[in-house]
């Protein structure tokens, strides 16, 4: 992200004007409409300033907790859980199918007492597209 604002800064601020080009150097892909709403509000930028809007508007944040939404829906007792029945089904009937196998290498090690703890599984299974190239703790 400091390259991008690197080459984008004038003066240690990336202009208005090139907030929509920075967004997108940080990986981003914002729709039109987002960018719209984006400019109504948005001023030249320091480097701080930029990391806050990419924050902001980075929906890889949202994913993991739109996914543990989904497994709620599934979660009977709302405890954190699924049973791994239900969800082999889920997997190996609904949308890209599972193979048997795929499926017990996919929650091999999130097993417990038949179920899954769906928080920790979800975060273990994105946390390649969540991390941004830091650790989990963010140094």
């Amino acid at each position: 992200m400091k390259e991008a604002f690197e080459l984008l800064q004038r003066d240690g601020k990336i202009p208005k004007a090139s907030v929509p080009t920075a967004l997108r150097a940080a990986g981003l892909n914002p729709s039109e409409e987002k960018i719209k709403e984006i400019m109504v509000t948005a001023t030249d930028i320091d480097m701080a300033g930029y990391e806050t809007l990419v924050a902001k508007h980075d929906d890889k944040m949202d994913t993991a907790e739109a996914v543990k939404e989904a497994f709620r829906v599934f979660d009977k007792d709302m405890d954190g859980t699924v049973s791994v029945a239900e969800f082999r089904h889920i997997m190996t009937t609904m949308g890209e199918k599972y193979h048997e196998e795929e499926f017990r290498d996919l929650i091999q090690g999130f097993e417990d007492n038949g179920v899954i703890h769906y928080e920790k599984f979800v975060d273990k299974m994105l946390a390649p597209f969540t991390e941004h190239g830091g650790t989990e703790d963010g140094n």
